[in-house]
């Protein structure tokens, strides 16, 4: 008497979840990549619109960029791990993430400057390396 195919051995059914995990893992990683990319590219959207919308108005646009930065990194490292750095521990999170691209060079423009009462500075470098930072999220791990 031939041996039935149903119902399989234990060992095929283990298999079988091991694959529904490892399948179900790999979706959901595919999504979180989705939608890590998705935040990166509305953000450089709307450095663009700061570009163009602000101009030499340089107080607003600082201000703008450093709200932008800050809403990119929650996107991509997490509320937990970005929304308590201030000041120099921000810069230097920043910094982590992108090769030292802040650094001392524009540290003030990021923290103090956006909330003088009176102020100016030159923000051509600025949104060239926060467009830099943000091209950088892309290849970076999230762990």
């Amino acid at each position: 008497m031939p041996v039935d195919w149903w119902p399989p051995a234990p060992g095929w059914w283990l298999l079988a979840v091991l694959m529904l995990v490892v399948v179900g893992f790999l979706v959901w990683r595919w999504r979180r990549q989705q939608h890590d990319e998705l935040a990166l590219d509305l953000a450089m959207h709307e450095l663009e619109r700061l570009q163009g919308q602000y101009g030499a108005n340089s107080k607003d646009l600082l201000r703008e960029l450093s709200v932008l930065l800050r809403r990119a990194a929650i996107s991509q490292y997490g509320r937990e791990r970005v929304s308590g750095l201030t000041g120099a521990a921000w810069v230097r999170f920043l910094d982590e993430k992108a090769r030292t691209l802040f650094g001392d060079k524009f540290a003030h423009l990021l923290t103090e400057l956006p909330y003088r009462p009176e102020s100016q500075a030159e923000t051509a470098a600025l949104l060239q390396a926060v467009r830099l930072w943000l091209k950088l999220q892309r290849g970076a791990s999230h762990v």
